[in-house]
């Protein structure tokens, strides 16, 4: 699907969606004893967890924004096609080990090239029989070690498959091993303290993202309803991001609310903790005088994308600058951007990313746009309406 943006400003209000790594946290740890969660955003990644958990045996019921889980794990064998949801696709695999039959968990073709090895290798530390070190996989439970130490250098998500089970398999102990992306295996912890049901999901601060940026560049104002500072979210710390390059936000008694107009101005960013911004970053520091340098990311190459070179790729399509770098990239903002099309590449964050930067010139068509189901569906028609 192709999708043309037209040149404006952000201006207007938006609630954005309910969080969807809060949501597929809140969802597998209503497994446990049954339970609800509300606020739950509708986009392709929840309906392939909901889908998963079916197969290993749960009982899923839907209604718009809540699901509502009982059951309980079964005993036949299973076949989970994960699309593009890497989350729930290690997430399942750990729970699947639960089990004494065979679950075979596989994905698209970009799924299929992401890391799993390190989730695997301590699967099978834990005394469950793994085929393989990358989807399709293949396993049996049941779980029987107790401790085991994961390497989460690639991705978090390892780390979470495994914490999200600590209260199933008593005496489960996890180790984690490395900094990338640590603040997400903080979120998970967090949602797990404090889970109760109903639980009702947060709004979602990578949904709220590009239309934060877009009126940052725009010149445009943004209300952000229902948000605050104090957020778990690791995609929160745009924010303080937008402020430092040069943007207003503050906070208000109904949300954040962002707005443009001031020049912005490039900054040295370490995104180790936030990987999802990055694409936006580039856009921003495409827009902003000076170097804008992204730091201590190297597992950007991991994701739905390789967003180290997606990234690149898009400021240059539009006529920018950009230089990839082993950790990150280099944006050097001040070239004289144009239209075009450019390729979401099945990267629903360059999608996005894309769209946001077509707001400067217009005249830009994203091609693979669809690629925004996997997390908003909504995203074009809210754009629509906020560029009215």
């Amino acid at each position: 699907m192709d999708v043309s943006v037209r040149s404006g400003k952000i201006a207007g209000r938006l609630r954005p969606p309910g969080a969807k790594a809060i949501a597929q946290r809140a969802i597998l740890l209503a497994c446990s004893k049954g339970g609800s969660v509300l606020n739950v955003p509708e986009n392709d990644d929840i309906d392939r967890l909901c889908g998963g958990l079916r197969e290993l045996g749960y009982r899923v019921d839907e209604e718009p924004g809540e699901r509502h889980v009982s059951g309980s794990l079964g005993a036949s064998d299973a076949h989970i096609d994960m699309g593009h949801n890497a989350t729930g696709a290690r997430c399942l695999l750990a729970h699947a080990a639960l089990r004494e039959s065979r679950t075979v968990i596989d994905g698209s073709a970009r799924l299929r090239e992401r890391p799993m090895r390190p989730l695997c290798e301590a699967l099978r530390k834990l005394g469950v029989t793994v085929e393989g070190n990358s989807l399709p996989l293949a396993l049996r439970g049941p779980m029987t070690g107790r401790e085991v130490q994961i390497e989460c250098n690639a991705s978090s998500q390892f780390a979470t498959a495994l914490i999200l089970l600590v209260e199933r398999v008593p005496g489960l102990r996890v180790q984690v091993v490395g900094r990338e992306s640590l603040s997400y295996v903080t979120l998970t912890a967090h949602i797990q303290r404090g889970f109760e049901t109903p639980s009702t999901v947060e709004n979602d601060y990578s949904s709220a993202a590009p239309f934060a940026v877009g009126a940052a560049i725009t010149g445009g104002a943004l209300l952000l309803e229902g948000m605050s500072w104090s957020s778990p979210q690791p995609d929160s710390r745009l924010f303080g991001i937008l402020n430092r390059m040069g943007a207003h936000v503050t906070q208000e008694e109904q949300g954040i609310r962002v707005r443009g107009g001031r020049k912005l101005r490039g900054a040295e960013l370490d995104l180790g903790s936030c990987p999802d911004l990055a694409p936006l970053i580039g856009v921003l520091g495409a827009m902003a005088e000076g170097e804008t340098r992204v730091t201590n990311a190297p597992h950007l190459v991991y994701k739905e994308s390789d967003r180290i070179r997606t990234t690149t790729h898009l400021v240059r399509t539009l006529g920018g600058d950009a230089e990839p770098r082993p950790d990150g990239f280099i944006v050097r903002g001040g070239a004289a951007l144009h239209g075009g099309r450019v390729s979401s590449e099945g990267d629903h964050r360059i999608a996005m990313a894309a769209a946001i930067m077509g707001l400067v010139h217009g005249g830009l068509t994203v091609t693979g746009a669809e690629a925004v189901a996997k997390s908003y569906p909504g995203f074009f028609e809210d754009l629509d309406a906020l560029t009215a």
